[in-house]
């Protein structure tokens, strides 16, 4: 065997040959450097939480993926499973009954799964994330993805392969997608799109080689888009355009059971007569900042801005601050609703020269 001292012994032998006073300084001497050293690690560890991950859409302690049961009055973080690193790109939550899925541009496809309360990712093709992919949308028990570089993508079995749905498009940015009286619409940098199932093609709906658009919706008939060069609208298959709104450049476009809404880069609007006037809503927002989307939940809009989400009780009233569980410098993206929850995701934002989120 070998021959060690016991340490322990060995202790209580130094310990008992200790006067009173040497034992009470050597029992202070070892607090004083176990507080010193807890000390040392809370900042430690304070300083690294207010470090960003590189590629990282919000702070670690954060979230990016937000419910709220009680119609946007507080919010809880609801990102279980996602990495830290997930980064949603506008229209990256998709709907449909009882699914909710997104797709981050790092990994890729991730469904909701409730009854475990988090997301679980599926694996995603990597030609998809290398197009830069960004909107999502359920359509007929597919999945469509769309992309900046290479169009459009679509999956029959959730996500588990996907296939390139090009044909007719002239251009292969992907902005939004909608689906009209079961017809498959993208919005494109080229233009509005439509789906003919029986040619297996894409048609041109509305656009030019520089009309990027980049929202749609439906109202009293009619289908709207938002553009770079204002807002238009048809009677829905007519595809008889007008210009409804030139008051610039529109960043997205939505409507309610009354209203239209239109997001310009620095204002928002809504319209009671489907486009005929328009008034300035913005009051109570963030001043010279666009609004990224407006839902109406039961009798309240909220509107997803670059610090968080707003809240309109009266048709009348200003925008107030509904952010409560929400974290700073969290910009709202996307806003979906989904079994009477309202989901949404942020993206740590990152205001240009001269932006302010001054009122």
């Amino acid at each position: 065997m070998c021959n060690q001292n016991n340490p322990q012994k060995l202790k209580r032998q130094i310990i008992a040959s200790l006067s009173p006073i040497r034992l009470l300084t050597l029992v202070f001497l070892i607090m004083l450097n176990a507080c010193k050293g807890q000390a040392q690690n809370n900042t430690k560890s304070i300083l690294e939480e207010d470090i960003p991950l590189i590629n990282n859409s919000v702070q670690e302690t954060d979230g990016i993926i937000y419910f709220s049961y009680d119609n946007g009055l507080t919010w809880e973080n609801k990102s279980e499973g996602l990495p830290s690193t997930t980064s949603i790109g506008l229209g990256g939550i998709a709907v449909s009954g009882n699914k909710l899925a997104l797709i981050s541009k790092d990994s890729g496809l991730y469904y909701f799964k409730p009854q475990e309360d988090k997301w679980v990712h599926i694996p995603t093709d990597k030609q998809l994330l290398e197009s830069n992919v960004g909107a999502l949308l359920f359509h007929n028990d597919c999945i469509y993805a769309g992309t900046q570089t290479d169009g459009v993508f679509y999956s029959k079995n959730n996500g588990q392969t996907w296939i390139t749905l090009n044909t007719g498009l002239d251009n292969l940015t992907i902005r939004k997608f909608a689906v009209i009286e079961n017809k498959l619409y993208a919005a494109t940098n080229s233009g509005l799109y439509s789906y003919n199932d029986l040619l297996s093609r894409w048609e041109l709906e509305y656009g030019n080689g520089t009309l990027q658009v980049n929202g749609i919706t439906t109202f009293g008939g009619s289908i709207y888009i938002a553009t770079s060069q204002g807002a238009f609208a048809s009677l829905i298959g007519k595809k008889d355009w007008k210009k409804i709104l030139s008051n610039g450049a529109l960043h997205n476009i939505s409507s309610d059971d009354k209203a239209l809404y239109a997001m310009v880069y620095n204002e928002l609007f809504s319209s009671y007569d489907k486009g005929q006037t328009w008034q300035n809503i913005q009051s109570g927002l963030p001043a010279q900042l666009y609004t990224f989307n407006v839902v109406k939940v039961n009798n309240s809009l909220l509107a997803g801005q670059w610090d968080g989400i707003y809240r309109k009780d009266k048709e009348a009233g200003n925008w107030k601050f509904s952010g409560n569980g929400l974290p700073e410098k969290l910009a709202i993206a996307n806003m979906q609703v989904y079994n009477k929850i309202i989901v949404v995701s942020g993206n740590r934002r990152k205001l240009r020269d001269g932006m302010t989120i001054d009122k």
